[in-house]
């Protein structure tokens, strides 16, 4: 992303944003004289924003290791960039599907008749709900285990190709709160596994954009925020920044940076672009109630300092002294004696 810009002022030349305005000036103190036909623009208070450009990449998020409870030889592994959903396998261990289920309680007991009720039956019965083994009812889903809860244990295990005992015993399902897409693999097919032993590491499916923001731009990017990308197609995805870290964080090149992470309206959009680069557009506000004026009306003196040429309301105009600040899309900060309603000139 592009640093912030400093704006240097000598021998008349004004640099602001990139833009260079040129402009024969005399002291600042001379006599007013008449104005000419140069257009004019009023002294105002306004808050100033930039649009920022951020260089970003669409990429999954929320990595994080899975493992089994079980102990064994790895069979079968998912190759990394898969994809997989609730009633997939996640892998096989002793030649025996391990499961992948929707919840947010990990599995820590076998799940079987006769267990105690809790909440780990029911995330059971609502995630097999899900995938369309039992009809709902007023008891089913529920915290206990019953003739409907095996049944459709049954089926899950018919079809990922298990032993349809109705016993699902502790490591031969994994709970995990949505899809999820294989980063890499921590273990291989033919090593042995241990319930202690990250055998995948795994993130969420949903895909967002993050950006590696230089440190000095830390304070124009704001949580809550809107943005919008700019896909490689050129098309447009809008989003809102979603979180920004606290802490300096070492990017590919070596570099500290805040990593930034955008959530996207429509995640949809990015679907197969998965470590694509885009252009996030990104409107800063760098100064709020600020007395400013048209980047234009500013002029360099000779000998250093900035000016901008008063036009009085009898015509006659003359040159005002003036500190610059904060910049935004055309205009700049200034103090000095310019109260606000001035008009200023504004070389075309």
């Amino acid at each position: 992303m592009k640093a912030k810009v400093a704006v240097p002022a000598a021998l008349g030349v004004v640099a602001i944003a990139g833009a260079a305005v040129w402009f024969a000036a005399d002291s600042g103190t001379e006599p007013a004289t008449p104005a000419g036909s140069v257009p004019t623009a009023d002294v105002a208070v306004r808050d100033l924003t930039r649009t920022e450009k951020l260089s970003g990449v669409v990429a999954y998020q929320d990595m994080r290791e899975l493992s089994t409870a079980q102990s064994g030889v790895i069979t079968e592994l998912p190759s990394p960039g898969t994809d997989l959903a609730s009633g997939d396998v996640l892998m096989r261990i002793n030649d025996k599907p391990v499961v992948l289920l929707n919840g947010a309680v990990p599995a820590w007991r076998d799940l079987k008749a006769g267990v105690t009720d809790g909440p780990d039956v029911h995330q059971l019965e609502s995630a097999l709900l899900a995938l369309g083994f039992g009809k709902p009812s007023a008891s089913y889903p529920d915290d206990d285990w019953s003739q409907k809860t095996t049944d459709a244990v049954k089926q899950l295990q018919k079809k990922i190709g298990a032993e349809d005992d109705g016993v699902l015993s502790l490591g031969e399902v994994v709970f995990t709160e949505g899809n999820v897409h294989i980063a890499k693999l921590n273990a291989h097919e033919g090593g042995m596994t241990s319930p202690s032993a990250p055998v995948l590491t795994v993130q969420s499916t949903d895909r967002v954009v993050t950006v590696d923001l230089e440190p000095l731009d830390r304070d124009l990017v704001e949580v809550g925020k809107a943005v919008e990308v700019e896909l490689p197609s050129g098309g447009q995805a809008p989003g809102k920044i979603e979180s920004v870290s606290t802490t300096l964080e070492t990017n590919a090149d070596g570099k500290g940076v805040f990593k930034v992470t955008i959530a996207l309206d429509d995640p949809g959009q990015v679907s197969g672009l998965a470590l694509a680069p885009v252009t996030v557009h990104y409107v800063a506000t760098v100064a709020q109630q600020a007395l400013s004026v048209p980047v234009s009306s500013v002029i360099g003196l000779p000998g250093g300092g900035n000016a901008v040429v008063v036009v009085a309301p009898d015509g006659t105009s003359k040159q005002v002294p003036v500190q610059l600040g904060e910049w935004g899309d055309g205009f700049v900060q200034v103090t000095g004696e310019l109260p606000a309603g001035t008009k200023v000139e504004v070389p075309l």
